[in-house]
């Protein structure tokens, strides 16, 4: 295999020599025969990255000597080094200060850019400045959100100075970079992509802006604070055709066969009873009328699922119920149920799965012996969801279970955007559901348990 390499240099550079030589090391033992090849060094292990950038500062200044790439390296391995590795950092000003400009096209993060400013400020002016923060921009967006997410860089208006331009920009690279895990809403971001009738949502001043400090948003909970940026603007539309915000503040705008309107999200600072053994402090348990879910990112997928079904954006295709919890079928679904989330979206090859409970004291209405009155009931629904990843580009499927001890005990239903006859849902929904449970949906059966009453329930 021919690793890619400058051939400009290859021959009379020994700066290139060092790199050529760790390339081969790595590349004589992996698999992908264009592993190399491509454009751009994410799949690099970070020493190479770190060398490979060293060799194309040298290159940039017009030097290609072993001293100037070893002196080099040594700037970019300290201002890359983990706080770990104390020991191997580089303060920014010991970056000799000519280099700095140079060196910031190749820092890794929104931090270590501002060490270098910092630490030379005269080297950094807006003609400088400004076309470093832009293309670091791009390239955050593109690893953080991929096309799911799209932030249009911000334009110089008559009058408008340059540092205006530069604030913004500084504003939403420190965000997207301080934000914490952005990847736990790429669900809600493909649902979102669906809603928006396939595009991409658009974050512009008014979504960065959310925030009135850098307090203020380091203060919120990680999950909250990035919702309420990703979720500014978007708009939903109710059963009256009219567009309505899904968000304001802290409320939300929840579709319901009753009535649709805005309902609290309210997260807990402590874990609920209902989901005792699961709380996140940076993605907290969350509540939302009776409803209570372990973590926010939970509670809005169950709204925008709603919205999803209820707007016509996702079908349902097949679906299963049962009135005998005594069957084979019932009872898998009590299984999957009881089990983690985290081993469901396992089983579903990288599926999102999300949950939520009510409890509620009620009163039985029929046969008074088939259960005590003033029991405690609950109702446990989750949604295990399929993405592009699973699905292919602009396709989603949808598991839905749920268990209720009331009249509709337990039941299973399978959204899908895809056409019939829906070959990949099958095959995904296999997976989490196993061979008997997914025929048996897959056939429309319902299950009704003879020596069982149904009986209607009210919730005091």
């Amino acid at each position: 295999m021919t690793p890619y390499v400058d051939t400009a240099h290859s021959q009379s550079s020994p700066v290139s020599g060092h790199v050529c030589e760790a390339f081969r090391t790595v590349s004589a033992t992996h698999e992908d025969p264009s592993w190399c090849n491509r454009s751009a060094c994410c799949e690099l292990p970070s020493s190479l990255r770190r060398r490979l950038d060293a060799l194309r500062i040298c290159d940039s200044l017009g030097a290609s000597s072993a001293g100037m790439f070893t002196d080099v390296w040594r700037w970019l391995n300290g201002l890359f080094a983990t706080s770990s590795d104390a020991s191997a950092t580089v303060p920014a000003a010991h970056v000799p200060q000519h280099l700095s400009p140079t060196v910031a096209e190749y820092v890794r993060s929104y931090s270590q850019l501002e060490a270098l400013i910092d630490a030379h400020p005269t080297q950094f002016t807006a003609a400088v400045l400004l076309p470093i923060l832009e293309r670091r921009l791009s390239a955050v967006v593109a690893a953080i959100f991929g096309g799911l997410v799209q932030v249009p860089l911000p334009q110089l208006t008559q009058g408008a100075a340059t540092t205006a331009l530069i604030d913004q920009l500084s504003r939403r690279l420190f965000i997207l970079e301080r934000g914490g895990d952005w990847d736990r809403w790429r669900p809600h971001l493909e649902m979102l992509y669906l809603l928006r009738g396939e595009r991409a949502v658009v974050l512009d001043d008014d979504n960065f802006g959310v925030f009135g400090s850098r307090a203020a948003f380091l203060d919120e909970r990680e999950a909250v604070r990035q919702w309420k940026i990703l979720s500014w603007g978007v708009t939903v539309r109710d059963d009256d055709g009219q567009h309505r915000r899904l968000m304001g503040g802290n409320w939300i705008f929840r579709h319901s066969f009753h009535t649709s309107g805005f309902h609290f999200l309210n997260p807990r600072a402590s874990a609920s009873p209902v989901f005792p053994n699961v709380f996140d402090p940076a993605n907290p348990s969350t509540e939302l009328k009776d409803w209570t879910s372990p973590s926010y990112t939970s509670m809005v997928a169950f709204v925008l699922f709603g919205w999803l079904y209820n707007g016509d954006h996702i079908r349902w295709i097949k679906s299963w119920r049962s009135y005998n919890p005594a069957s084979t079928a019932s009872r898998r679904v009590g299984k999957l149920l009881a089990t983690s989330s985290s081993k469901v979206a396992q089983r579903g090859a990288g599926a999102a799965v999300f949950d939520k409970k009510w409890s509620a004291r009620v009163v039985r209405k029929g046969d008074p012996s088939s259960v005590p009155d003033g029991k405690i009931e609950s109702h446990h629904r989750r949604l295990v969801v399929f993405g592009s990843e699973a699905m292919g580009e602009r396709h989603m499927a949808i598991i839905w279970l749920s268990d209720r001890e009331c009249y509709y005990p337990r039941d299973v239903f399978i959204y899908s955007t895809e056409p019939a006859p829906h070959g990949k849902t099958r095959t995904v929904v296999m997976r989490v559901l196993g061979e008997h449970l997914e025929g048996k949906v897959w056939q429309l059966e319902r299950e009704v348990d003879e020596d069982r009453q149904a009986t209607a329930c009210t919730v005091m």
